[in-house]
């Protein structure tokens, strides 16, 4: 007859009352647990962000110091499912350790004869860390393809011995203008309607960035609005800001928001705060947040002596309270304020200058909704882009109607797509979600035309320049072009895909004379 039995173990003298099976027990179960907890982060972030395995790293190593959290707090919610797994699991792991240790379950069957319940559940505890494991695994492997990125990790390259121009090695002359560069977090074409060449079937929510792109110059992917491809390495905010002032991608062997614990930042490359200073330019560097995260400050005072002014200084300045904080540091509203003033002060002084400053509300996830925003659209996202380009467009009014205009060239640019798919979820190929460009006041008329161009942040370097009045010996720094000169660029050469596999392969000339 079938039937249970339990029966209390002795005090002493049983052998399942020793402690290694329950270490194993609790190392297996640690397994589980943190294979759960993988999978929510990859399927969070496979469906959410839609990144590769690169960024998936990146993502998962970034120190949250001087970062804003609400992306760990939106992954955290997001994973139920796996939360309640979790929990299930250590009541049975308690229940089993518990029980191992006091009683014998013993299942008596007429078929299968006496089975020890107790040793088959730890066995089955235990048999779910490796299974889960080797699950987890495998589902990583099919959302980002790990095994192509270690292959290509592991294959050398020589992209740049082969095209990489030093700019220490080219002339690069003539006069130019003050540059004031703005980058816009997150600003991607997508964000426009269909009809002006955005991704959005009605709604334009950068109606202004798209008049100011039609009425001045922007370098476009398309017949109509368009901007540059974020490659391998430039796809957050320091590696385009890499990018956009070297000519080259971030591809140092440290987490790629850690280059504040480095003594050095890229001390072989010379970049566009370099040339700049060496002719006799005024950096600054403006942000709304810690200027020290991801290596901010280390890059721009160590490559142009910049003037820094970031939520600190803001605070030391009374700009905002002492102890303010508001989702990367403080707003925009402010970040303008502020630029209007460092720009009044740079241009009352005799030297030239180059003005760079970074926008943060439109940020990912959602972005930030400040008291300048309205509820127009039914999204957070779209509410805080529209604001964004507001808040823009009365900023590029002041500047323009500054003494300092004429002589000044305004730069704007995202500094890559958005890191989730709010708003441009129906964008299957990163490749079409361009990043948006205008050059104002430009010292140059392009020799080229301006559409259905083919290119990277890394062209921005040489452009950049190029628009300032400068003329560039070869036309090429880095490893990009000067879009000006209507040549080819590296991207319309070698294509993109090609091009983007050498920016992922290891390079010895890169760590050698960069790093």
């Amino acid at each position: 007859m079938d039937r249970f039995e339990i029966v209390k173990k002795p005090v002493s003298g049983d052998k399942e009352r020793t402690w290694p099976g329950t270490l194993r027990l609790v190392l297996a179960s640690l397994l589980f647990i943190f294979s759960l907890i993988l999978h929510a982060a990859v399927y969070w972030m496979h469906t959410t962000l839609r990144i590769q395995f690169g960024e998936l790293l990146y993502t998962l190593t970034t120190p949250l110091k001087g970062s804003n959290t609400d992306m760990v707090i939106q992954c955290v919610h997001s994973s139920g499912t796996q939360i309640t797994i979790i929990l299930l699991y250590l009541f049975l792991l308690t229940a089993v350790i518990v029980l191992q240790h006091r009683y014998k379950v013993t299942y008596h069957s007429l078929k299968h004869g006496d089975m020890d319940i107790i040793k088959l559940s730890r066995r089955a505890l235990m048999c779910c860390g490796v299974v889960s494991l080797a699950a987890v695994a495998v589902f990583t492997e099919m959302k980002f393809n790990i095994i192509d990125y270690v292959r290509l990790r592991m294959s050398p390259s020589t992209l740049y011995e082969e095209h990489y121009v030093d700019p220490t090695e080219v002339s690069i002359t003539g006069e130019g203008k003050n540059l004031i560069y703005i980058y816009l977090e997150s600003m991607e074409t997508a964000y426009a309607d269909r009809k002006s060449g955005g991704a959005q079937a009605e709604i334009n929510y950068i109606p202004g960035l798209t008049r100011l792109a039609e009425d001045n110059l922007s370098f476009s992917s398309s017949e109509k609005l368009g901007g540059f491809h974020a490659i391998n390495g430039t796809t957050w905010t320091m590696g385009a800001l890499l990018a956009t002032s070297s000519g080259v991608p971030y591809s140092f062997p440290t987490e790629r928001n850690s280059m504040n614990k480095w003594d050095e930042f890229a001390s072989g490359l010379t970049t566009l705060g370099d040339l700049l200073e060496e002719k006799g330019y005024q950096n600054e560097f403006l942000c709304g947040s810690n200027s020290d995260f991801g290596g901010r400050r280390s890059y721009y005072k160590q490559h142009g002596s910049y003037e820094i002014f970031d939520l600190y200084t803001a605070r030391d300045r009374e700009y905002i309270p002492h102890n303010y904080y508001e989702w990367w540091g403080y707003e925009d509203m402010y970040l303008y304020e502020i630029a209007k003033d460092e720009l009044t002060r740079l241009a009352a002084e005799e030297k030239p200058f180059n003005f760079t400053m970074l926008t943060v509300d439109t940020h990912y996830p959602n972005g930030y909704l400040c008291s300048l925003c309205t509820d127009e659209y039914d999204t957070t996202t779209g509410n805080v882009v529209a604001c964004a380009d507001r808040q823009i467009m009365e900023f590029i009014d002041w500047c323009t109607k500054q003494d300092f205009y004429e002589d000044s060239v305004i730069l704007l640019t995202g500094d890559h797509p958005r890191m989730d798919i709010r708003l441009v979820a129906e964008v299957t190929e990163y490749y079409d979600r361009t990043v948006y460009n205008c050059f104002m006041n430009s010292a140059k008329e392009p020799k080229g035309s301006t559409m259905n161009r083919d290119y990277t942040a890394m062209d921005i370097f040489p452009t950049t320049l190029s628009a300032m009045g400068f003329e560039i010996e070869g036309n090429r720094l880095g490893l990009g072009v000067d879009l000006f000169s209507g040549e080819p660029t590296l991207c319309e050469e070698m294509g993109f895909e090609k091009l983007e596999e050498e920016t992922q392969k290891y390079s010895a000339y890169y760590i050698k004379n960069f790093a």
